[in-house]
């Protein structure tokens, strides 16, 4: 007897900045995303102009893209790169979930049919040293055949915490943790990058 079309409810539609994360809310455009962070988060400002077309982006919604589950979409390796957590919000409340712990298969996730997807969470500081990379048929307006993204913490020469999302290899988006095990406590250099 009632619908409501969420992608206008103000609650999903904040950018907000806490003292140790930032928020987006869902229902946000991922060109107002990208307006909206003004360049604070380099490895988004990297993925977001891959993200099909300019026509497409003013409509397609953070929460939208993780929602689908695909295993190719060009935020999900971004998100886990940066280690987001997705807030999840129901009858019984709000649960925090990290994006690594999200997708359970095959467009499958943790979220239950009674709960939407409010924002995603994304901790602070951010890591330094940042890059995504994609690879499609064409570049911009094609989705992923494998797209790679990478966030370090590198303290004078010394890569202390590393996280590497990666779509486009299995059912779901997942993060490269055996490359971040031999990324991390090492000298940053070319030598351990081909190690890797």
């Amino acid at each position: 007897p009632l619908v409501i079309g969420i992608d206008r409810l103000e609650e999903l539609r904040a950018v907000t900045r806490g003292p140790d994360h930032l928020e987006v809310g869902a229902a946000l455009a991922l060109a107002e995303v990208e307006r909206s962070l003004e360049g604070t988060v380099p490895l988004l400002d990297a993925a977001l102009p891959q993200f099909a077309s300019p026509l497409i982006r003013n409509g397609a919604t953070i929460g939208g893209n993780l929602a689908t589950g695909s295993p190719i979409g060009d935020l999900a390796p971004a998100l886990l790169a940066l280690e987001a957590s997705v807030v999840l919000h129901g009858p019984t409340g709000e649960r925090l979930v990290p994006l690594d712990a999200y997708f359970t298969g095959y467009r499958r996730s943790v979220r239950r049919r009674d709960e939407i997807i409010r924002a995603v969470r994304i901790p602070l500081p951010l890591s330094e040293v940042t890059a995504f990379h994609k690879i499609a048929k064409r570049r911009q307006d094609d989705i992923s055949s494998v797209a790679v993204a990478v966030a370090l913490h590198v303290v004078e020469g010394i890569v202390h915490r590393a996280r590497i999302g990666v779509g486009g290899i299995a059912a779901t988006p997942v993060r490269a943790t055996a490359t971040e095990a031999a990324l991390e406590g090492r000298e940053w250099t070319h030598a351990t990058v081909l190690a890797a």
